[in-house]
């Protein structure tokens, strides 16, 4: 091996899903077009090999990038690289670094990066990184909008096929962080990061170069404010893609439907979570189910297609909740509507049920063993993988209720699955 530094950055599978070949890597295409920026010879790998470690004998630094239900993969690498070429860097990154940080630290990565990645990257490639393994080297928003946009390779983006209405699309981030307060998520109150909108603009007209059709704005809070959503549409309007986004029933307006639906939005999706107030009060969700409804018919007045993300074993759930979300889906599937597209559709949604991930408000109060959510283990959170959307719709389900097993918790998820999914349409 020459003494040429080389990095391979190491987008992970997801073998729990129908398919992993649908949204591309955002996170790590990111970084790999700020490595290549700085002169960093760099490659992306998203299906690596452990079977013909040989064509990996050139790299000097192995960067993963791990969500939680892929960390037994993260580890396998580690192990492969360590034993078939000692010496080189492994570095892991990514939302299982910073929730499970102390479960990385018993495996033997030389460097553990906690939230943003490319200046602790930059720094262990020069040479320049501090001695400790854990980095935290924050990037701010005027510094991630003087970064190069994310790497689009066509033959790269070639590999992931996602539609929404039948049209070819690929995604875009608007912004980073989350202000809400929701108990179930890890990424709830973490600093809002925006990008200009020059920043979107110059990945429309690269998407739009590619032959796509559509943009997924994959960020929570596109619709946090009214301001924002005039920038953005001002922007998006301007060239002529159906895009798609997520909304929040707190912040939508007709005014904010209408900006939305006259600048190509053709669907909206929003964590709905439950059709009972009850448990949208114990999540902190600050929401109403009168105001998820509202949302919906807000949406659907304009033309535009609403997905609604909703889960069970929540603290609280019983027979009452679950049968409040059954009425929720009863009035979201029923609405059929003329689409901005031109043709009558439906509505959709999903239903997973809770994880209980470190870093949620829920899991914390889990752990401490306060009893102040109406939760409990049925198992060891270790043992599981800890997705909430597995093959043919399932869950990692690892809860139960006062009210309701584990095992009725997945009886009434599936029977709610096949109850309503067979009124979705395009």
């Amino acid at each position: 091996m020459s003494d040429h530094q080389r990095l391979l950055l190491i987008a992970l599978r997801d073998p729990f899903l129908d398919s992993d070949r649908v949204m591309p890597p955002i996170g790590v295409m990111s970084l790999q077009s700020f490595m290549l920026s700085q002169g960093v010879d760099s490659v992306i790998e998203n299906d690596f090999d452990l079977n013909a470690l040989e064509k990996y004998q050139d790299f000097t630094h192995f960067g993963i990038s791990c969500m939680t239900p892929q960390r037994a993969q993260a580890y396998e690498i580690l192990h492969a690289v360590r034993a078939r070429f000692p010496g080189r860097t492994v570095i892991l990154g990514g939302p299982h670094v910073k929730y499970y940080l102390e479960d990385c630290k018993k495996e033997n990565f030389d460097y553990l990066v906690v939230d943003d990645g490319e200046w602790a990257l930059k720094a262990i490639m020069e040479g320049t990184a501090p001695a400790e393994r854990v980095l935290r080297m924050p990037v701010s928003e005027a510094q991630m909008n003087e970064f190069p946009i994310p790497y689009r390779d066509p033959a790269f983006l070639s590999q992931y096929n996602y539609t929404f209405l039948g049209i070819k699309a690929t995604t875009v981030l608007t912004a980073k962080g989350c202000p809400m307060s929701c108990t179930f998520c890890e990424d709830a109150r973490t600093t809002v990061r925006s990008y200009s909108p020059a920043i979107v603009e110059e990945q429309i007209l690269q998407i739009k170069g590619m032959g796509y059709e559509g943009i997924m704005f994959f960020d929570d809070i596109f619709t946090i404010s009214i301001k924002r959503v005039r920038e953005l549409t001002n922007i998006i309007g301007k060239h002529h893609i159906h895009f798609r986004c997520f909304g929040h029933a707190k912040r939508m307006t007709d005014e904010m439907c209408q900006l939305l639906a006259e600048a190509g939005c053709v669907e909206t999706g929003f964590g709905a979570e439950s059709g009972s107030q009850k448990i949208l009060d114990i999540t902190r969700k600050r929401t109403t189910v009168e105001s998820n409804m509202e949302y919906v018919e807000r949406c659907n007045r304009h033309g535009i297609k609403v997905k609604a993300f909703l889960m069970l074993g929540l603290p609280g759930e019983n027979h009452q909740t679950i049968t409040e979300t059954r009425e929720f889906l009863r009035f979201l599937m029923s609405k059929r509507f003329k689409s901005r597209l031109g043709r009558e559709i439906s509505n959709d949604f999903d239903m997973t049920i809770f994880f209980p991930y470190q870093g949620t408000a829920i899991r914390s109060g889990l752990d401490r063993g306060t009893n102040e959510f109406d939760l409990f283990f049925v198992g060891d959170a270790a043992d599981y993988a800890g997705f909430y959307k597995g093959k043919g719709g399932s869950s990692d389900t690892i809860l139960r209720t006062s009210a309701l097993s584990q095992q009725e918790l997945i009886k009434a998820q599936n029977e709610l699955m096949d109850e309503f999914k067979k009124y979705v349409s395009l």
